[in-house]
This record gives structure tokens, C-alpha cells and sequence, in this order.
């Protein structure tokens, strides 16, 4: 919902506008995508609190579950704002 809340008239506009300049590689994962954005912050979540009981397979799995779920709420968003 952050990346949502960066359109036009919302709380989170002034983000959008400080990092729309960046290259679209750069721009993506750090708030212009929030799937992208999603997954960059889920990966990195995952690899610093699970450091000393690591597994492959499920560090892979938290970020995927968490672009699934931001689908499913950007689906629930775009249907109560028609």
C-alpha cells in the first residue's frame, strides 16, 4: 500500500516525486513498483532477522508470498476505489 499511497494527492506523494529522476532499475525496488518494492524489502528482511537460522527455501518463499499478496490487495484496492 505504500506504493498507492505515492499517487497524486496522497500522503506518501512526496516520495514519489523525490524518486521518480532515479533510472527505472533504480526506481522499481526502491518505491516506483510495489511488487518490485514488496520483494526487494521482504528479501532483505528475511536474510538480516533469519541470519543465524537460514534456509534457502524459505527465503525464497517469503518474498514470493508477499508479491502474491500484494496483488491480491492491489486487486481489493482497485475494486473499492472504482
Amino acid at each position: 500500500m505504500f506504493v498507492r499511497l505515492g499517487e497524486p494527492g496522497s500522503i506518501f506523494a512526496w516520495y514519489q516525486k523525490l524518486i521518480d529522476p532515479l533510472p527505472e532499475w533504480l526506481w522499481r525496488p526502491v518505491g516506483g513498483c510495489e511488487m518490485c518494492f514488496t520483494g526487494q524489502c521482504l528479501f532483505w528482511y528475511y536474510l538480516i532477522t533469519h541470519w543465524g537460522n537460514y534456509n534457502i527455501v524459505n527465503h525464497l518463499f517469503y518474498p514470493s508470498a508477499g508479491i502474491f499478496l500484494v496483488v491480491i490487495y492491489g486487486f481489493i484496492y482497485d475494486k473499492l476505489t472504482e
